[in-house]
């Protein structure tokens, strides 16, 4: 989940949920909303098109001189990570209104085969785990504070105070070339992992983040508690939240897809005794009414937030729906978007549901003129031909200027 905050106006963080690949990223853009936005859903794309190029597990190019010791499966999220990094230098060298931006990325891979997660990142975005009842950072900042630390540990805490907070010394964009911090990890059954924005952990303490999870082992209700938490503390930064939970496979409680579920209608019989199946048996459906993203989007931030929902976070919602099955283990998450996609996306689900549960119906009622769909103007990027929404000022595929 995913919120603007109570202090910015943009929301300039991006979030990506691939299950089926083991993927979760959580991005943090930086530069203004048409600056940070680009590159933080730069860094979400292009990790996942590099996760998707990458599948058979061959990577491009050799090997660098850094990464030789490292285990294959981190070398790949290490790649990954920096690849998205030269795809946000790239466009901001390219276009005047997005020169300077970046954005921080942690990104974990979780691999069902070898039962180990891979936790890479850059800038202040951080990753958490929680286990037996403890929490415990695996991410280090690359901020000043730390760096500072880093070269002289007996700092004082007057010392400390006199340094500017919130001032990274590393993050995708900046050069060509970062490094990568990565940490690599077994899991275990009932593990939680929390990926954050600096929204979300520089106002909420490690001790509630620990009691929220305490409170609830739904991911959803986890991260709503924790949102509303960095906003009742005063909300000054964009705020995301993603959790993962490692259950056993016996103990998936998700919700079949509406495709999966068991027909409960009850058979008919014709007037020779002759027993019909369900779908002989003409039964009113209720409507489902289409989204008018047009409509309800009554500015072009909003067009551009309801486009990276489907460009972006859509695809976090059809691959938890899709759940590639494992050996072992089963990674339930929490797909980060905003509550109104949220409540979009499970409606259909229990439309479903309520559809299939009705009693017979002993006469149709008389049949509804077919609703016309509701039109989405479209236009595609002329530099990359991505599909965009009327009234966009910047393909966020390749961050392109789009002329009116």
């Amino acid at each position: 989940m995913t919120d603007v905050g109570r202090q910015r106006k943009h929301n300039e963080d991006n979030i990506l949920v691939k299950s089926e690949l083991g993927l979760f990223v959580v991005a943090d853009g930086m530069g203004g909303h048409n600056a940070g936005n680009v590159a933080s859903a730069l860094a979400t794309k292009s990790l996942d098109n590099f996760f998707e190029a990458t599948r058979a597990g061959s990577l491009p190019g050799p090997v660098p001189a850094d990464e030789q010791e490292l285990d294959p499966e981190a070398r790949r999220v290490v790649a990954a990570i920096r690849k998205a990094n030269h795809d946000v230098f790239v466009i901001s060298n390219t276009y005047t209104q997005h020169q300077g931006m970046g954005s921080t990325v942690v990104a974990a891979y979780v691999s069902r085969e070898t039962e180990r997660i891979h936790v890479g990142h850059v800038g202040d975005s951080r990753c958490y785990r929680i286990r037996q009842g403890e929490i415990e950072q695996l991410t280090k900042d690359h901020s000043l504070i730390n760096d500072a630390l880093a070269l002289k540990p007996d700092l004082s805490q007057d010392e400390l105070a006199r340094l500017p907070k919130n001032i990274i010394t590393r993050a995708l964009g900046m050069k060509d070339a970062v490094k990568v911090d990565i940490r690599s990890e077994r899991i275990e059954l009932g593990d939680a992992f929390l990926l954050c924005s600096d929204g979300l952990s520089g106002m909420v303490s490690e001790q509630q983040m620990l009691d929220v999870l305490d409170i609830t082992h739904d991911p959803h209700e986890a991260c709503e508690l924790l949102i509303e938490m960095a906003n009742d503390a005063g909300g000054t930064d964009n705020i995301s939240a993603l959790i993962i939970r490692i259950l056993p496979e016996a103990q998936d409680e998700r919700q079949p897809d509406s495709a999966e579920l068991e027909d409960t209608r009850p058979h008919h019989v014709d007037e020779f005794g002759a027993v019909l199946p369900p779908q002989a048996v003409q039964a009113a459906q209720t409507p489902v009414e289409e989204v008018d993203l047009e409509a309800a989007a009554s500015s072009d931030g909003e067009r551009i937030a309801a486009q990276h929902v489907h460009s972006i976070a859509g695809n976090g919602l059809r691959s938890q729906a899709q759940g590639a099955s494992g050996a072992m283990s089963r990674v339930a998450a929490a797909p980060l978007t905003d509550r109104r996609s949220r409540a979009a996306a499970g409606s259909g689900r229990y439309a479903a549901v309520a559809t299939a549960a009705r009693p017979p119906v002993k006469e149709a009622p008389p049949a509804k003129p077919a609703k016309r769909p509701t039109e989405v103007r479209v236009a595609r990027c002329a530099h990359c031909k991505h599909e965009l929404f009327i009234g966009n000022r910047f393909c966020v595929e390749c961050g392109a200027p789009i002329k009116p």
